[in-house]
């Protein structure tokens, strides 16, 4: 069983030997391939160019054990094709150049021919397909829309994004007309990248934990039932970063699976979520730690996992793999996940 064939059997409910395992940002920083292509080419070129994409895509899968590819881009391509002038500066993040106050802004969003600019991205994941050849799973993602309107809003990042917080207290219409927007844009992204060769999609809202629980239901849920609708059959994950308070709200999401992070116990999730595929959730700070601490953790979440006999499980971390770290922990976790039926 390849890590293709592994992955798309746990998420379908069939048996497998043990969990498929990548990570969040398994290309990235922490990697010297990545570091010197970044060296040479700015963020978007690496983005735009299907070649230097797949390139940095299939640095981790050469290095470590893993059962999936994602694709190479970044949440923000979505603002950035509307015309809102998206840029990264040096340890600062994103910003947004054009951020969303009034009505006129949104009316001034570039919305036609939206996919055609974004193009770039399904075309990343059909050269990264072709140069898998069916080993690895291969998985699209977009940024979930109250993450997104949290950005264009703000204008950039932000510890607690006060900006489109309020807005949707005090122009709930423009934000529900905001959020459908970007949920549309998000879904018809999805849909080109899964009809490009993905496996599966991911939507990371990144942003949501923030928001209290009838906030989420009254605004972000609406608008992730709008992308799910227009990708009915299809495989769909959704990531809540410290979205442990919305656990028994995510299931009216239509997401066919939850990504947890390290603040919601696996098998929590799993008791009020038996037939949704989950992943997730060594907290990646631990991969700083001692390696056997690392070897632990994992160890204990596939402890979890194994009440359904690993199927619909994935193993993964509870947030993207962070700059600096240590090759050697990543290793750690990949072969205790392989070596997982091993030790049953």
């Amino acid at each position: 069983m390849n890590g293709r064939e592994r992955f798309l059997s746990s998420f379908d409910g069939k048996t497998v030997d043990r969990p498929p395992v990548w990570l969040m940002r398994q290309a990235g920083r922490y990697l010297p391939g990545y570091r010197a292509v970044r060296a040479k080419a700015g963020f978007w070129d690496v983005c735009h160019d299907p070649e230097l994409s797949t390139k940095v895509a299939l640095e981790p899968l050469a290095r470590f054990p893993l059962d999936a590819a994602i694709v190479f881009s970044d949440i923000l391509v979505i603002p950035q094709a509307l015309g809102l002038d998206v840029t990264f500066g040096t340890g600062d993040g994103p910003r947004v150049g054009k951020p969303l106050r009034t009505r006129a802004d949104l009316d001034g969003w570039n919305t036609q021919g939206l996919i055609d600019r974004l193009q770039f991205l399904p075309r990343a994941v059909k050269h990264l397909s072709a140069a898998l050849k069916g080993s690895h799973a291969m998985i699209g993602f977009a940024g979930a829309p109250f993450t997104l309107f949290s950005y264009c809003v703000e204008g950039g990042s932000s510890d607690d994004f006060r900006l489109p917080r309020v807005m949707l207290h005090q122009e709930p219409k423009l934000a529900e007309a905001a959020l459908a927007t970007l949920a549309d844009a998000a879904a018809e992204l999805l849909n080109a990248q899964l009809d490009a060769g993905a496996d599966a999609v991911q939507l990371f809202d990144t942003w949501g934990g923030l928001l209290a629980p009838d906030e989420y239901e009254k605004f972000a849920l609406p608008a992730l039932r709008r992308i799910t609708d227009q990708l009915k059959g299809r495989r769909v994950l959704l990531f809540v970063r410290g979205g442990h308070h919305l656990l028994p709200l995510l299931g009216d999401s239509g997401a066919g699976g939850f990504s947890l992070d390290w603040r919601t116990p696996f098998a929590e999730a799993r008791a009020r979520y038996p037939n949704h595929v989950l992943q997730g959730n060594v907290d990646p700070v631990l991969l700083f730690a001692p390696e056997q601490v690392v070897r632990d953790r994992t160890a204990a979440l596939l402890n979890d996992m194994r009440s359904t006999q690993y199927t619909r499980c994935i193993a993964n971390l509870g947030h993207g793999i962070l700059p600096g770290t240590p090759e050697t922990a990543v290793e750690a976790l990949c072969q205790t996940v392989v070596n997982a039926n091993a030790s049953r």
